[in-house]
């Protein structure tokens, strides 16, 4: 399988990451270590399930062979650290901790995890939610400190920055930061983008680039929907910050797309968003 990108695409792909599902991984690997591509591993269930050890560190091996820097996304369907069943709470820690055992074999530079916060469901709730998470993750960034691996948390269907603020205050570690997704942010958050980025702004370590229309989760290429990536990149500008940026496109023809919607927004910026 080959991907035919130009000499611009090519180039912003030195600064980027590109989500990559790990069932995907196999199917796109020539073209990543050929690249070489920076990739965000996302790790489902099932992958936990079946997948053995030396199949994990096969693919460590040949990405870091090839320069590719490379960070995760953890498995979260279902899963709610925060739950008020003790069952549930149970099996969301056990799949986070199988999750962070793979930090060992991929070293990333950090790893995504969503935090299983529904307001249709917890906001009346949210004291003891909130009490459950704290006591779900504190140990898992500990060992996450122990490994220099920061946990990030990414925003999906909470309302506002509230809960992250939170949690991130309460369990107070340096290695728990904030992946702030756009597409999530614009299609289920009543707060703005603006508000969202000066909220959480010291734990900004990295950003999921796509677009929408504001009606739904549908994961456009950058530029195609009515994100304004203008506040988004203005932002990081003024603040200095260098957050990680993954691209999450679901078609290959949507990742040359979004590399040539981020480069429209950055090519004035480059030098100050990636000074060499």
């Amino acid at each position: 399988m080959t991907l035919s990108l130009n000499r611009e695409q090519l180039g912003l792909l030195r600064y980027v990451h590109v989500n990559m599902p790990w069932n995907m991984l196999h199917r796109y690997r020539e073209i990543i270590l050929q690249t070489p591509m920076n990739i965000e591993i996302g790790i489902a269930a099932e992958d936990l399930e079946r997948v053995r050890a030396p199949e994990f560190q096969a693919a460590a091996a040949a990405l870091h062979e090839r320069g590719c820097a490379v960070t995760m996304h953890g498995p979260f369907w279902d899963l709610c650290p925060g739950s008020l069943d003790p069952l549930i709470r149970q099996a969301s820690q056990h799949r986070l901790r199988q999750f962070f055992e793979l930090t060992k074999i991929f070293q990333p530079l950090q790893v995504v995890c969503h935090t299983g916060f529904d307001p249709r469901h917890h906001r009346g709730h949210r004291k003891v939610w909130v009490e459950n998470s704290v006591a779900a993750w504190e140990p898992l960034v500990k060992a996450a400190e122990e490994r220099k691996t920061p946990v990030l948390l990414e925003n999906v269907w909470e309302a506002g920055p509230e809960i992250h603020r939170e949690l991130m205050d309460r369990i107070g570690s340096p290695w728990l930061g904030f992946c702030l997704d756009v597409g999530h942010q614009h299609s289920f958050s009543s707060t703005s983008l603006a508000a969202w980025l000066e909220a959480m702004s010291d734990r900004l370590k990295e950003i999921h680039l796509h677009d929408n229309d504001g009606t739904q989760d549908a994961h456009l290429p950058v530029g195609r929907g009515t994100i304004d990536f203008e506040v988004l990149f203005d932002f990081l500008v003024r603040k200095g910050e260098t957050p990680v940026l993954t691209l999450e496109p679901h078609t290959e023809e949507h990742l040359t797309a979004s590399l040539d919607g981020v480069r429209r927004f950055v090519q004035e910026r480059v030098h100050r968003l990636w000074p060499s």
